[in-house]
């Protein structure tokens, strides 16, 4: 499988939204070469002038979407982060993690981050999408998450007590080829048996993770619901805070000072809650889950209003968070207050910026990854037009719709 292709191609489209936050510009023409942009400019009258530009009509372009935060280790079941341990096949597990990349792509998705997977094997597939052997977003992957013994989602973690312990940790999923690290640094919804304001990691042990996974260039995601844990990782160095269903205003605007960004997840709080009866959910989550879908649209609302820096996440593989939905993330951004462009931001250039891709992906530029995605309709004006896909480019190679 090529993974890029060498022909220079143009598209031309109507209506062009560049992930930056700019105005939507009309009749635009981008030219693509060795899974690059190369160009970008008017179009003049707004149609094909070449017998090689390749004419979309009454489309919409923006930057392929960008997912902070999935799981594609799980099989967004009614309980997945303990159903995953009942598959003890590696090679089917990583099979079916393959099958969940290729959906996510072809959705839209052409970059996400992994963030927590069993015996790190979305560091395998994350290389196997970079060889071009199978299809799916470009893959930042962190391995097996960082947690105490017993810890938050233990199941996809490394369980590691101390800083020292916690500094092995690190070191082995850095040894494995991990491209990010995750410290569970409070419980969450899926823990029947500790708070979502529960600190489980120490500031000397997210200290000893952050450090490591600095030294190695690498970033740090804290998962952490309320602003006791989220302030412990920001002590430590965090560079994104997922979930934080709780953020208040003071936390938020130390996040617009250090530039550590917000990954609020809104939509898994919302699937889990929507779909427990459907899933038949453990009465557990069920319970946690409606508590942060209630408070996690104030966290988000107050982050617009005082500009904390937010990335967007889906969480897909958890329960009922089908993979390739991160449409459904913007549409909550708008109802809290974003506009459909900064909606789009945060899910393009926001994104690759939190998980460290700002400089190569996340934008329509020169220079940067031909990841496109063309939609019917205009998501400028109604957000839910990202559902409609049209067209979806990675590396400047036209991905398969079926």
């Amino acid at each position: 499988m090529n993974k890029t292709t060498s022909r220079t191609r143009s598209f031309v489209v109507r209506r062009f939204v560049d992930g930056l936050g700019s105005p939507v510009r009309s009749n635009i023409r981008v030219s693509l070469h060795d899974g690059r942009i190369v160009d970008v400019r008017s179009a003049r009258s707004g149609t094909a002038s070449s017998k090689d530009d390749i004419d979309l009509g009454d489309c919409t372009m923006l930057p392929g979407l960008v997912d902070a935060h999935v799981h594609l280790v799980w099989n967004a079941g009614r309980v997945p982060h303990e159903e995953v341990v009942l598959d003890s096949s590696q090679a089917r597990t990583a099979l079916r993690m393959a099958g969940r990349a290729r959906t996510m792509l072809r959705s839209g998705v052409t970059t996400a981050r992994d963030l927590g997977a069993t015996d790190s094997l979305s560091i395998p597939v994350a290389e196997a999408i970079e060889s071009g052997e199978i299809e799916g977003p470009t893959l930042v992957a962190c391995g097996r998450a960082i947690a105490m013994t017993g810890g938050h989602a233990w199941q996809i973690t490394a369980a590691a007590d101390g800083a020292d312990d916690i500094r092995r940790a690190v070191r082995e999923e850095i040894k494995r080829g991990a491209t990010a690290i995750k410290v569970m640094a409070s419980g969450g919804v899926y823990d029947r048996n500790a708070r979502l304001d529960q600190a489980q990691l120490t500031l000397a042990e997210l200290s000893a993770a952050a450090e490591e996974a600095h030294k190695a260039g690498l970033r740090v995601a804290a998962h952490a619901y309320t602003p006791g844990p989220i302030n412990l990782a920001l002590d430590a160095g965090a560079d994104t805070i997922e979930h934080g269903s709780f953020l208040d205003e003071a936390t938020a605007r130390r996040m617009r000072k250090s530039g550590s960004y917000f990954v609020p997840t809104m939509m898994a709080s919302h699937l889990i809650a929507q779909q427990a009866e459907l899933l038949g959910t453990p009465s557990h989550m069920r319970c946690k889950a409606a508590e942060v879908r209630d408070a996690v649209r104030d966290a988000v609302t107050t982050a617009l209003r005082v500009g904390t820096p937010i990335a967007g996440g889906s969480d897909s593989g958890g329960a009922g968070i089908d993979h390739g939905r991160l449409s459904y993330e913007a549409q909550l951004l708008v109802e809290c207050g974003a506009t459909p462009l900064e909606a789009m931001r945060i899910c393009t250039s926001g994104s690759a910026t939190a998980i460290g891709l700002g400089d190569t992906h996340g934008s329509l530029e020169e220079g940067k990854a031909a990841d496109l995605l063309v939609v019917r309709g205009d998501p400028s004006t109604d957000i839910r037009a990202l559902n409609e896909v049209r067209l979806v480019v990675k590396a400047g190679r036209e991905v398969p719709s079926a």
